[in-house]
Protein backbone atom coordinates (compact mmCIF):
# COMPACT_ATOMS: atom_id res chain seq x y z
CA UNK A 1 0.00 0.00 0.00
CA UNK A 2 2.85 2.40 0.79
CA UNK A 3 4.29 1.46 -2.56
CA UNK A 4 1.08 2.43 -4.37
CA UNK A 5 1.00 5.71 -2.46
CA UNK A 6 4.57 6.55 -3.45
CA UNK A 7 3.81 5.71 -7.09
CA UNK A 8 0.96 8.22 -7.07
CA UNK A 9 3.36 10.81 -5.66
CA UNK A 10 5.78 10.04 -8.51
CA UNK A 11 2.94 10.42 -11.01
CA UNK A 12 2.04 13.80 -9.52
CA UNK A 13 5.68 14.88 -9.77
CA UNK A 14 5.85 13.82 -13.44
CA UNK A 15 2.64 15.68 -14.10
CA UNK A 16 3.98 18.84 -12.50
CA UNK A 17 7.05 18.79 -14.77
CA UNK A 18 5.16 17.95 -17.96
CA UNK A 19 4.19 20.29 -20.81
CA UNK A 20 0.57 19.19 -20.80
CA UNK A 21 -2.04 21.95 -21.04
CA UNK A 22 -2.96 23.26 -17.58
CA UNK A 23 -6.59 22.13 -17.71
CA UNK A 24 -5.56 18.56 -18.56
CA UNK A 25 -2.90 18.59 -15.84
CA UNK A 26 -5.50 19.68 -13.32
CA UNK A 27 -7.95 16.97 -14.35
CA UNK A 28 -5.35 14.23 -13.99
CA UNK A 29 -4.04 15.75 -10.76
CA UNK A 30 -7.54 15.74 -9.24
CA UNK A 31 -7.96 12.08 -10.17
CA UNK A 32 -4.60 11.16 -8.66
CA UNK A 33 -5.37 13.04 -5.45
CA UNK A 34 -8.72 11.24 -5.22
CA UNK A 35 -6.84 7.98 -5.56
CA UNK A 36 -4.48 8.95 -2.72
CA UNK A 37 -7.48 9.72 -0.56
CA UNK A 38 -9.05 6.36 -1.34
CA UNK A 39 -5.79 4.54 -0.56
CA UNK A 40 -5.88 6.04 2.92
CA UNK A 41 -9.40 4.72 3.47
CA UNK A 42 -9.50 2.16 6.28
CA UNK A 43 -12.27 0.23 4.57
CA UNK A 44 -10.03 -0.86 1.73
CA UNK A 45 -9.79 -4.62 1.62
CA UNK A 46 -6.65 -6.56 0.80
CA UNK A 47 -8.31 -7.81 -2.37
CA UNK A 48 -8.67 -4.27 -3.69
CA UNK A 49 -5.07 -3.38 -3.01
CA UNK A 50 -3.58 -6.62 -4.33
CA UNK A 51 -5.99 -7.58 -7.09
CA UNK A 52 -7.49 -5.03 -9.44
CA UNK A 53 -5.29 -2.28 -8.00
CA UNK A 54 -2.17 -4.22 -7.14
CA UNK A 55 1.37 -2.91 -7.39
CA UNK A 56 1.71 -4.07 -11.00
CA UNK A 57 -1.34 -1.99 -11.93
CA UNK A 58 0.24 1.05 -10.30
CA UNK A 59 3.57 0.36 -12.02
CA UNK A 60 1.69 0.29 -15.33
CA UNK A 61 0.08 3.61 -14.47
CA UNK A 62 3.48 5.12 -13.69
CA UNK A 63 4.91 3.89 -17.00
CA UNK A 64 1.94 5.35 -18.85
CA UNK A 65 2.46 8.69 -17.06
CA UNK A 66 6.15 8.64 -17.99
CA UNK A 67 5.28 8.14 -21.65
CA UNK A 68 2.65 10.86 -21.75
CA UNK A 69 4.63 13.39 -19.73
CA UNK A 70 7.90 12.59 -21.50
CA UNK A 71 6.62 12.70 -25.05
CA UNK A 72 3.99 15.30 -24.35
CA UNK A 73 1.48 13.13 -26.15
CA UNK A 74 -2.04 14.45 -26.27
CA UNK A 75 -5.47 13.31 -27.24
CA UNK A 76 -6.03 9.61 -27.15
CA UNK A 77 -3.08 8.73 -24.90
CA UNK A 78 -4.29 11.21 -22.31
CA UNK A 79 -7.87 9.96 -22.58
CA UNK A 80 -6.62 6.39 -22.06
CA UNK A 81 -4.71 7.51 -18.97
CA UNK A 82 -7.75 9.26 -17.49
CA UNK A 83 -9.94 6.23 -18.24
CA UNK A 84 -7.40 3.98 -16.55
CA UNK A 85 -7.28 6.19 -13.45
CA UNK A 86 -11.08 6.37 -13.46
CA UNK A 87 -11.28 2.60 -13.48
CA UNK A 88 -8.84 2.34 -10.59
CA UNK A 89 -10.85 4.94 -8.66
CA UNK A 90 -13.99 2.90 -9.19
CA UNK A 91 -12.32 -0.25 -7.85
CA UNK A 92 -10.77 1.52 -4.85
CA UNK A 93 -13.88 3.50 -4.02
CA UNK A 94 -16.42 0.79 -4.64
CA UNK A 95 -19.86 2.33 -4.77
CA UNK A 96 -18.56 5.54 -3.16
CA UNK A 97 -16.36 6.52 -6.11
CA UNK A 98 -18.91 8.68 -7.86
CA UNK A 99 -20.37 10.61 -4.93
Amino acid sequence: MDHQYSIINQCLQLLKQSDLPTIKKLRVEIQLIQMKRLLLNDRLTNDMVTGACGEDVFEGLLNQMRRICGEGSQGEALTDLMDRIGGMLTVLGGEHAHH
